[in-house]
């Protein structure tokens, strides 16, 4: 009888030591190696640069190149430095969100369809 996952393997984070499978394919004038989605899900310091390292007949070590530094959003980090001023001078005006507000929500977003598994590209939404 299968056991449930802990919570912390429901998500797609997968422990280090996870077997993904790849395969060869043509990229441009060149060869490449393409792997499970679940590998960058799981693991997002491989979607910079790379380096592979041939360690045996049969046998390649790939390692991140350069550890990829998430950079601050300054008009983010701006907001966030502003919104937490604004709640430390006057917490008592924050408020729930309202039913009339969440009901309007709802009716604006009817008929909209959003999957998690879509792509949402390469460039950073904001």
């Amino acid at each position: 009888m299968p056991t449930a996952k802990p919570k912390s393997m429901r998500t797609s984070e997968k422990p280090a030591g996870t077997e993904y499978r790849g395969k060869q394919t043509r990229t441009g004038n060149s060869f490449g190696f393409r792997f499970d989605r679940a590998l960058f899900k799981s693991h997002p310091e491989f979607t910079g640069e790379v380096k592979a390292q041939v360690i045996a007949p049969g046998r390649m070590l790939v390692s991140v190149a350069e550890p990829v530094v998430e950079r601050a959003d300054p008009m983010m980090a701006a907001f966030l430095a502003f919104l937490a001023s604004d709640i430390a001078k006057a917490p008592e005006r924050i408020q729930p969100m309202g039913r009339d507000l969440a009901k309007r929500m709802d009716r604006l977003l009817k008929g909209v369809s959003v999957s998690p598994e879509e792509s949402l590209g390469e460039e950073s939404l904001l």
